[in-house]
């Protein structure tokens, strides 16, 4: 089954908003304009609970001393309402079609990771699946959102990097279209992880709210210990088993020169190698800064 553009005749809605509205005949994704007003209404629609967020925290301010500062009503509701929601939205939807990864689960937990039948490799990367897109959907009108905040709060280059390369892999996704089986994981179910690190987000010297672990350093313990775990389980564990996959579904289709893998496709399918391949690095040095971090926090509670 291909990802190429459905026809305008057998447009769903204009808006996107169920996975029922990406089954368009002929196993393809809805048209453009479909897709692209998607993605602006997403971000519209962030941009608005954020104001939201921020108009609901001022009228509590009387709460708490922390939100009698705007900045720091400002920085929650972009980590709550922008970030952790969105995180947990894709992660929502990608666990909602983790039945595509069922080859995956299986030989995962019958031999820890190890690469499943090769005869399926083309259906994994080229397989169009109307729950993957919906993910990637989302994912970029998210991204887009990221993008323009960190411009805006000028969080700096290796952030606007960040999420730029992130748009570029979800665009990918879509155009030319590929590898939806292995989006319900990387830009769906991994994400709850990355959901939980923007609330823990919050209680940061630099980057959160002045005062927050001080005035609850429970909340804090108990969301760092879920992050640790989360991104243990699926950023080590999961992703490392799935990026041998991946790696070994596209090396074989570069070797094979797949009928699928020409043009814009091929020139995708190097470049989101290259990505994931130093994402996966990185992942490898954050282990050991979240290890690190944890063991400080534990020290100074007494703990260790």
């Amino acid at each position: 089954m291909g990802t190429d553009w459905g026809a305008s005749e057998n447009a769903p809605k204009l808006l996107l908003l169920s996975v029922e509205s990406f089954r368009v005949e002929g196993g393809c994704l809805p048209p453009k304009r479909s897709v692209i007003f998607t993605v602006l209404s997403l971000f519209c629609l962030l941009f608005a609970i954020e104001l939201a967020l921020q108009r609901l925290l001022a009228s509590v301010q009387h709460l708490h001393p922390i939100l009698l500062d705007e900045t720091s009503r400002r920085i929650l509701a972009r980590h709550v309402g922008v970030d952790a929601l969105s995180c947990f939205a894709v992660g929502g939807m990608g666990w909602r079609a983790r039945r595509i990864l069922g080859e995956f689960w299986a030989e995962f937990w019958a031999s820890f990771g190890r690469y499943g039948a090769s005869g399926a490799y083309d259906r994994r990367l080229f397989q169009y699946h109307p729950e993957g897109a919906p993910i990637l959907v989302f994912f970029a009108g998210f991204q887009l959102k990221n993008l323009a905040d960190s411009l805006a709060w000028r969080d700096g280059p290796e952030f606007v990097a960040h999420h730029v390369f992130a748009l570029f892999s979800a665009g990918g996704g879509l155009v030319p279209g590929a590898f939806h089986f292995y989006v319900v994981f990387y830009m769906g179910i991994s994400e709850i992880s990355t959901g939980i690190l923007c609330l823990l987000a919050n209680f940061d010297e630099d980057l959160g709210v002045a005062g927050m672990g001080e005035a609850f350093p429970a909340a804090k313990v108990i969301l760092g210990s879920f992050f640790l775990v989360s991104f243990v389980v699926l950023r080590v564990f999961l992703w490392g088993a799935l990026t041998r996959w991946y790696f070994r579904d596209i090396m074989t289709a570069f070797r094979l020169n797949h009928s699928k893998l020409v043009g814009g496709r091929r020139t995708f399918a190097w470049l989101n190698s290259v990505s994931l391949g130093f994402v996966t690095l990185l992942q490898v040095i954050w282990l050991f800064e979240v290890v690190r971090v944890a063991k400080l926090e534990m020290e100074q509670l007494g703990w260790l």
